[in-house]
């Protein structure tokens, strides 16, 4: 009933008898109520149009909310006590009628374990990832190999490489030494007749001008002239025929790794192009996409199933439970454990009779506090008539809002 209507019904006739003892009305908001201080009835002044209007507007307004609180806990305290009546129902169904409720409560709980335990085996990639994976799905092993392959060959071609390269560095410095010693010769031989001629020089001086016998001196220094540029020269064409077999095999070794290079280039521009399709650095990585795509894929169609068997077992429950005359069967979807196990379903009850009895409170105390607020109007209406039309002009704003 709007409070317009229960006013009109109530002071209808306003010159109705007076209480003999006037009721002292107390807001319990009103300690919270800063804006022009709390209004109490023993310190209202009556005739004070400010004091009086805000007086009325806040029993109305402890009215109008304690009527919603009640309207709100008596709609759940309904549904509490049908799901009482519910459970009650339940434990007195006959056996041909409760065993295949139980039964199919029981599968419900094994496909719920079943859809959890699925649940864990997903998130180990990303749905990126998984996607991506589901995309190259049937080119994804043969790609692994290719990349390993691949992986392994560009390792094989760096370690030919640094041979190659360690073989370069030790051609280049015999080369260099070679060279080294072929120049050598050259100046040896150049010392050699320099020293040849100035020996020559010194025995023809001893032979024409001090007219001495240096036949001796010829002969030993055309002896050793000889040896010596015998030996040089042997040592210079040996180097000669070093450095060039040096220079050949350098120059073999400088082309095979250039070949070598091209195809470590090569290799390395195929991988770089595997690498960024599939985003991965190395082929472990993809292969642990791919293991990890395989377990969710089959974690996510097991899980589908089980959804899906759940769904019609849960369809199944609701309606056995409506053949039965159960209010509410929706609810036992998600209480199968009570129903397959009596201590389970003891707690559930006594649950929902704490709730009741908090809801009944609740329900008693704002009933209480709204009684309270219509008694405290009516006793200013009939303590104060000539107000009567003006109270009931107040009354009225609350009933549009």
């Amino acid at each position: 009933m709007k409070i317009k209507e229960w006013f009109q019904s109530k002071f209808i006739n306003p010159f109705r008898k007076v209480q003999d003892e006037e009721e002292v009305f107390v807001d319990p908001e009103d300690e919270i109520r800063e804006e022009n201080g709390p209004l109490r009835r023993a310190s209202l002044d009556i005739r004070d149009k400010e004091q009086r209007d805000r007086y009325i507007s806040n029993c109305c307004e402890q009215m109008i909310e304690a009527t919603e609180e009640v309207e709100k806990a008596s709609m759940e305290y309904r549904l509490v006590t049908e799901y009482l009546k519910d459970m009650e129902a339940i434990d007195n169904l006959p056996p041909d009628i409760r065993n295949p409720i139980n039964l199919t409560a029981e599968r419900i709980i094994n496909l719920d374990r079943q859809s959890r335990a699925n649940e864990k085996s997903l998130g180990k990639i990303t749905e990126s990832q998984y996607m991506l994976m589901s995309r190259y799905e049937h080119d994804v092993p043969e790609d692994i190999e290719k990349i390993q392959q691949n992986e392994e060959y560009r390792e094989l071609v760096r370690s030919d490489m640094q041979k190659l390269e360690s073989e370069k560095a030790v051609s280049s410095f015999r080369a260099r030494e070679l060279r080294l010693t072929i120049r050598n010769m050259r100046n040896m031989v150049g010392i050699t007749l320099a020293f040849g001629f100035l020996l020559i020089f010194l025995l023809c001086i001893l032979q024409f001008v001090m007219e001495l016998d240096a036949t001796v001196g010829f002969f030993v220094t055309a002896a050793v002239a000889a040896a010596a540029f015998t030996a040089e020269y042997l040592s210079y064409s040996s180097a000669s025929v070093q450095l060039r077999n040096t220079e050949h095999y350098l120059n073999a070794v400088i082309a095979k790794q250039n070949t070598v290079k091209v195809r470590y280039v090569n290799t390395t521009n195929l991988l770089e192009y595997e690498y960024r399709k599939y985003h991965i650095n190395v082929s472990n990585e993809l292969v642990y996409y791919w293991d990890n795509y395989l377990e969710e894929k089959k974690a996510r169609e097991a899980l589908e199933r089980n959804d899906s068997e759940l769904a019609e077992e849960k369809k199944t429950l609701i309606n056995r439970l409506r053949r039965a005359q159960i209010h509410d069967p929706s609810v036992w979807v998600n209480q199968c454990e009570a129903l397959i196990n009596p201590k389970e379903m003891v707690e559930v009850r006594h649950d929902l009779i704490v709730r009741r009895q908090s809801l009944r409170k609740r329900i008693e105390y704002n009933t209480e506090n709204r009684n309270q607020s219509k008694d405290e109007v009516n006793s200013i209406v009939h303590d104060y008539p000539e107000y009567g039309q003006e109270i009931l002009e107040i009354v009225s704003k609350f009933d549009q809002k």
